[in-house]
């Protein structure tokens, strides 16, 4: 039923599905990077990462060894929950508290990559090393303004490299917040009307792409966040917020913007908009199947861990995971070097929860304490 205004029963704790699928997630984007990405690049190959990839991954057309359909379930999460938070807290509390959630552990992650990096290119000699960004970066004159940009995220937005690799997802996700929180009077009120007006402006920057650089950066962006507004419409029909006929009338709208932005802005070879349409078409089956069937799910200890550091251990495993890998191989070889690699990045990352990210939240929730109702910071990002 299409209802208005903030529903009793919306939901705002916490989902089993939503953590499983975090932390999967998680572990998904470690298995593309550091036991695909990282041992083809440097010639290696493990009989155990083939046969699942021609068992699993290959009948399933996934896409970057499951990383793009892990990347979408992380969307939909976004998507879900910030509205699902949002609702409930002032245009000034939502903004202070997204903001914290993402840019702490961006930073630090950071400084540990500008830090790591020239000592192992430096220890290792390792031309894979100096084929990422950060090398980049590093190797300028003057790194220190294209490390600014790196650090607000707006180095996607006017071309320059990237600091951490996999922060590209994070522009994604802050020009989503943008929009919700433009939308937040709306979505309170007329959800459906704030749909439409995100549909219109989204199909706008599609049209417009072409008029500058800058513009097709954004649509580039903004292909993605029409994928997050996919979670969205999720929550505003498990709200009761929206109707079933709204519900599917503008899911196929928006599924089918975002496949016209792959088409048109996104999708480069090897990749197809078959390619990505699998994945993401997936990833959004599998969130709303897990979604029905939440009330039936327990997170067992490891995977509740991996679910509370996900996005540190998004951050870290990459660049870090590189770096030791790099530092690790020549001395252990790659099954043992993988191995204690995971169990570093997963350290760094449970550091970064326990002294950057939990601190950030704290920081957040007494900075709005008096002006934004309780929300689950922990649980919007």
């Amino acid at each position: 039923m299409a209802g208005t205004g903030a529903p009793a029963a919306a939901p705002a704790g916490f989902f089993p599905s939503i953590a499983l699928i975090r932390a999967i997630a998680a572990l998904l984007v470690a298995w593309d990077h550091l036991f695909n990405v990282w041992p083809q690049r440097n010639g290696i190959e493990l009989h155990a990462v083939g046969f699942v990839e021609r068992w699993v991954l290959a009948p399933l057309a996934l896409m970057q060894h499951g990383g793009a359909f892990a990347v979408a379930l992380f969307f939909m999460v976004s998507g879900f929950i910030i509205v699902a938070v949002g609702v409930r807290e002032s245009g000034r509390t939502f903004a202070i508290r997204r903001a914290l959630r993402i840019y702490p552990p961006l930073w630090v992650s950071c400084i540990l990559l500008l830090v790591a990096f020239p000592l192992a290119i430096a220890a290792t000699g390792s031309a894979d090393l100096l084929n990422y960004e950060i090398a980049k970066v590093i190797a300028k004159d003057d790194p220190w303004p294209s490390i600014a940009l790196a650090l607000s995220l707006a180095n996607y937005l006017v071309g320059t490299p990237a600091v951490n690799g996999v922060a590209w997802t994070l522009v994604i996700e802050v020009l989503f917040y943008v929009c919700v929180l433009a939308l937040l009077p709306l979505l309170r009120a007329r959800p459906r009307v704030a749909i439409g007006v995100a549909f219109g402006a989204l199909g706008v920057l599609h049209m417009v792409a072409k008029s500058h650089w800058v513009v097709f950066l954004l649509a580039v962006n903004g292909t993605y966040v029409t994928f997050l507004f996919l979670g969205t419409l999720v929550y505003l029909r498990h709200a009761q917020r929206i109707g079933n006929a709204f519900f599917a009338t503008m899911t196929a709208l928006f599924w089918g913007l975002f496949i016209l932005g792959v088409e048109r802005h996104v999708a480069q070879p090897p990749w197809t908009v078959t390619d990505y349409g699998v994945s993401y078409a997936l990833a959004w089956l599998v969130f709303v199947a897990l979604l029905l069937v939440d009330r039936h799910l327990r997170v067992g200890p490891v995977l509740g861990f991996y679910s509370r550091i996900s996005y540190s251990f998004y951050l870290n495993h990459g660049g870090l995971g590189f770096v030791a890998l790099a530092l690790l191989v020549p001395s252990f070889g790659y099954p043992l070097a993988v191995a204690i690699t995971l169990v570093l990045v997963t350290a760094v990352s449970a550091l970064s929860y326990r002294f950057v990210e939990l601190p950030a939240q704290r920081l957040a929730r007494r900075l709005t304490a008096r002006r934004g109702a309780p929300g689950t910071a922990s649980d919007a990002g």
